[in-house]
């Protein structure tokens, strides 16, 4: 900064005695070489860095190695309306939480010095997680009837490679509309149109430190989403947005607390320690299935379908019903169909129509085979995540016109 302030001073005073604008650049150096135990700028600091750079121009290009990062970056100036270029090809770089709070806070600033970002990075370590291969092309660029200071922060390519995914992304971070109030106006909303293409389920949510709650599984998701806030910090609170996922041959596994624990809740993990079931050990080690599919709608964070489904060998799941992603609580009907005789499950899972909802669909198809609807179990879940509570839904009409009781709510433990 320093260095800066006295080369447009003199450039300044080159220019007031006759020298063209941006004459100070003459006294920039063309060259540095640096090596520096700790060395901190903007903020940041790097540690033993070794660093090799040269000016043509407005261009700088710069070889760097530190703990944090290695590789080669080139910066051009702003020069006019522009806002810069950064490109740069890392073999490996290291975000620490308070190194993404500032990426988010700067970003959030929205200046218009912030440059065109093409960067690659061979292994990027965010937050303590180890996400792979990282592709990032974006431009910072004004918003139309924004007002001087609105920024629109586009993401024309964003791609995480990883031997057990591939994850790319499409999207924007825009200021809130003026309408809203002026607190939240100054503030920004991220979407996000992805598509996610599993090769190991299990292996990708291990990479995230949610490990032994997926065994293997392949298959994809896609959709768009859209919250309040940075693209490095999802808001449950306010996430929006719908999606699909269509994921085969894998098996759940025990899930612990959390995000987790909802796919202890969808895998039914907790029905065998409540409840007397016929078809107990299918759950009870951790259901296996041939495909679990659905289609996802997220309103203000809370998570709503009406065809979820799981096939397995002895049985299909069928669910419906809402998650709350910030409050972590779920309230969701599940109905299980054990394999009556060959091909029964799969035919119940193939056939169920996400317009129709799960309720008609039991009446059009399940009630009229009474072998079936004889064997089908109904469990209403709801509760926290952690605490679920379980209750087995009675109600089926028996031959003298009762109703099977249901037994009491009871939570799992």
């Amino acid at each position: 900064d320093a260095w800066e302030r006295l080369a447009a001073q003199v450039g300044g005073d080159a220019a007031g005695s006759g020298g063209s604008a941006g004459s100070d650049q003459a006294y920039w150096p063309t060259s540095v070489a640096l090596r520096a135990r700790s060395f901190t700028a903007a903020g940041r600091t790097l540690n033993d860095l070794v660093a090799g750079g040269s000016r043509e121009g407005a261009v700088w290009r710069i070889n760097l190695d530190a703990r944090e990062l290695n590789g080669y970056a080139e910066y051009r100036q702003p020069a006019g309306q522009g806002a810069g270029r950064l490109y740069a090809r890392l073999s490996r770089l290291t975000l620490a939480p308070s190194a993404a709070s500032d990426v988010e806070r700067l970003l959030d600033e929205q200046p218009q010095t912030i440059p065109a970002l093409d960067i690659v990075v061979e292994e990027l370590d965010l937050r303590g997680r180890k996400l792979g291969r990282v592709e990032v092309e974006a431009v910072n660029r004004a918003v139309a009837g924004a007002g001087a200071s609105g920024r629109e922060w586009r993401l024309n390519r964003f791609d995480v490679i990883s031997p057990e995914a591939v994850f790319r992304a499409t999207g924007n971070w825009v200021p809130l509309q003026a309408q809203q109030s002026a607190t939240a106006a100054s503030r920004r909303r991220t979407v996000m149109n992805f598509q996610l293409d599993i090769q190991d389920a299990g292996g990708l949510l291990a990479r995230f430190g949610m490990q032994d709650l997926v065994r293997r599984g392949k298959g994809q998701m896609q959709g768009q989403v859209a919250w309040v806030g940075s693209p490095l910090s999802l808001d449950y609170a306010t996430l929006a947005g719908n999606f699909n996922v269509n994921v085969e041959n894998g098996q759940f596994l025990k899930a612990d607390p959390g995000l987790a624990k909802l796919l202890g809740v969808l895998s039914l993990q907790s029905l065998p320690r409540r409840l007397v079931l016929d078809f107990r050990d299918v759950f009870s080690e951790g259901f296996v299935f041939d495909f679990f599919r659905g289609d996802v709608r997220i309103e203000q964070g809370v998570a709503y379908s009406s065809n979820l489904q799981m096939k397995g060998v002895n049985a299909a799941v069928l669910m419906e019903g809402q998650a709350d992603l910030f409050r972590e609580t779920q309230d969701i009907r599940v109905v299980v169909v054990p394999e009556i005789n060959a091909g029964t499950a799969s035919l119940i899972a193939a056939a169920i129509n996400p317009a129709v909802g799960l309720g008609s669909f039991l009446a059009q198809f399940v009630l009229r085979k009474p072998l079936m609807e004889a064997a089908t179990q109904e469990f209403h879940i709801d509760g926290s995540w952690v605490e679920p509570r379980i209750q087995r839904i009675g109600g089926k009409s028996s031959a003298d016109g009762k109703t099977d009781p249901a037994p009491a709510t009871a939570p799992a433990r």
